[in-house]
């Protein structure tokens, strides 16, 4: 993956908050895991306080948008039967997290803290 296919990938707060999880899961984690987490940290409201139409969206662009792309760079390993995504043990997530090592915005600090964990 060349720098600037990095930086494409990392400009979408969705794909940003699914690689801060996975990389936090350090485990397979089902999409509808991400797909809550993603929506409560874009909401700014607590896991078990989101909307589930809100998880429902997420889940959707996750699906059809962000996890296809992160797979073709081979960011993401996906187990259909389980419903789960990991990240890739690969040259290119290597290569992603040095260029993102390089930006002001990683770890997506904003969008990490619910605001019931503010201080």
């Amino acid at each position: 993956m060349d720098r600037m296919e990095a930086f494409r990938i990392l400009a979408s707060a969705d794909r940003q908050l699914v690689l801060h999880e996975l990389v936090e899961a350090d485990d397979p984690t089902r999409i509808g895991a991400i797909s809550r987490q993603v929506a409560a940290r874009r909401h700014r409201t607590p896991p078990q306080r989101i909307d589930e139409e809100k998880v429902e969206r997420a889940r959707v662009r996750l699906i059809h948008s962000h996890l296809p792309r992160l797979r073709e760079q081979e960011l993401i390993d996906v187990d259909r039967d389980e419903n789960e995504i990991s990240l890739a043990d690969s040259d290119s997530t290597t290569q992603l997290f040095d260029a993102a090592n390089e930006l002001d915005s990683w770890p997506p600090d904003d969008l990490l803290e619910h605001p019931a964990r503010r201080r």
